[in-house]
């Protein structure tokens, strides 16, 4: 333990090293310094070799390559255009726009989009491991190395490939195409840009370095949900009406017109009717059945890997009842209870797919997320519920919304060791495997 706590700091440093000497030379330039050091090696002895001559010329080569690039730097500036929401696993392709300034046309550029570098914490290391980590030898396995980088390049959250630019003409700008592929949910952030410049030679780049801070949003992973797969629960009586999916406040169906009576509230009063007939008409309403679905997410639990299928399959859920004629209520525990509505009038799928992308582990169940569900169970008509494992908690969720007479789905996250039975009415998906459980509904 106490050697990784003093190996954390070098291993960070390590990797940024590593980072700055792969941007700044080329393949080319990589493969002239090994033929120098060769050279060097077996030219010590002048007087059995010529081969130091050669070592000279390259050392001379080098030198110039290098100082070269401090004379010449680019007049540049550039602007990303990043897409509104990305996919975790899912690659894609966004354009850095580099605007010349300069009096010369600019070839040859390369452009680096910058993520924000996370290391992984102690707490994390110890917790997670690297897929696949027990195929490694036990060296490997005792010093950590492979899994530190692996939880940076996790943490950091998203791969970029470098990306040529077009030839840039004076007083204009180009497009160059960056490659992307989120590496899990939630947000990523940019912190910089890096425009590289070649030497005369091809050997070595110069780096111009611009700040461009910003940060995108990558939605969860999903899964597709078979057509027949069909959620429990029809249309069920919804207080306020149809209508109230797209106004605010109390609103009904209209139906029709009729004669004052007492205890009619004014503000049903139709008052071009009224004038009409010099007697006072109010507008009639009545309450509208519909579907309105629930999807609880379950935040409990100490399985980083089962968490992360949950949030997929749910997100999977969102997206199949998305263009369904009704609303859905995502509720979810955070720092406190939540519930995002979807549909006619509310939010957007996407707003509750955003709040799914940075939901993170819960210690325990909270009584108020239990009288939130409790209290809103009357307006369900149908509830699904996902789950990693079942325990007491999740018992509870469950007796809260089916103690009130309201049809459940619940889907159980497992993992390879789990042997527990659950009942029979219950979808259990491995999470190995989720993509092949949910295509079997």
């Amino acid at each position: 333990m106490a050697f990784r706590e003093r190996a954390f700091p070098t291993w960070t440093r390590l990797t940024t090293i590593n980072r700055r000497a792969m941007r700044r030379n080329s393949d080319r330039g990589r493969l002239l310094q090994t033929s120098t050091f060769i050279c060097g090696a077996v030219g010590l002895d002048t007087d059995l070799s010529f081969v130091y001559q050669l070592f000279a010329l390259l050392v001379c080569t080098l030198v110039f390559a290098r100082l070269s690039i401090k004379v010449r730097s680019p007049d540049v500036s550039v602007k990303r255009q990043l897409p509104k929401y990305a996919t975790a696993g899912v690659p894609f392709e966004y354009f850095i726009t580099v605007i010349n300034g300069g009096n010369r046309v600019e070839r040859d550029l390369k452009v680096l989009d910058n993520p924000k570098i996370i290391p992984p914490d102690l707490a994390q290391f110890e917790r997670m491991k690297e897929p696949g980590e027990e195929t490694r030898n036990a060296y490997d396995r005792w010093l950590g190395f492979h899994r530190f980088i692996w939880l940076q390049k996790l943490n950091t959250g998203i791969s970029l490939k470098n990306a040529d630019v077009p030839d840039v003409e004076l007083l204009s700008h180009a497009q160059a195409i960056v490659e992307a592929t989120p590496l899990r949910r939630g947000h990523v952030y940019f912190e910089s840009t890096t425009i590289l410049h070649p030497d005369p030679f091809g050997l070595n780049y110069g780096a111009t370095e611009f700040d461009n801070r910003e940060h995108l949003t990558v939605l969860p992973k999903r899964y597709p949900i078979p057509r027949r797969f069909e959620f429990k629960g029809g249309r069920h009586f919804q207080p306020g009406g149809i209508n109230s999916t797209w106004s605010i406040g109390e609103s009904d169906e209209f139906v029709s017109l009729r004669d004052y009576r007492d205890g009619d509230p004014i503000r049903k009063i139709h008052w071009a009717s009224s004038a009409k007939r010099d007697k006072p008409i109010v507008k009639e309403f009545q309450d509208e059945f519909f579907v309105r679905q629930a999807l609880i997410v379950d935040t409990l639990g100490d399985n980083p890997a089962a968490f992360e299928e949950v949030i997929s399959v749910a997100a999977s859920l969102l997206t199949n009842i998305e263009n369904l004629d009704g609303l859905m209520d995502l509720y979810f525990m955070s720092t406190r209870p939540e519930i995002i509505t979807a549909g006619r009038g509310y939010a957007q799928t996407s707003q509750q797919l955003e709040a799914l992308a940075t939901l993170q582990l819960t210690d325990q169940l909270s009584s108020d997320f239990v009288d939130l569900l409790s209290q809103h169970a009357r307006r369900m008509s149908g509830c699904l519920m996902v789950f990693s494992g079942f325990g007491k908690q999740q018992e509870t969720l469950l007796a809260t919304i089916e103690n009130r007479g309201v049809q459940t789905t619940v889907f159980i996250v497992t993992g390879e060791s789990d042997a527990t039975t659950y009942r029979e009415d219950f979808y259990v998906l491995e999470a190995e495997d989720i993509e092949a459980g949910l295509k079997a509904l």
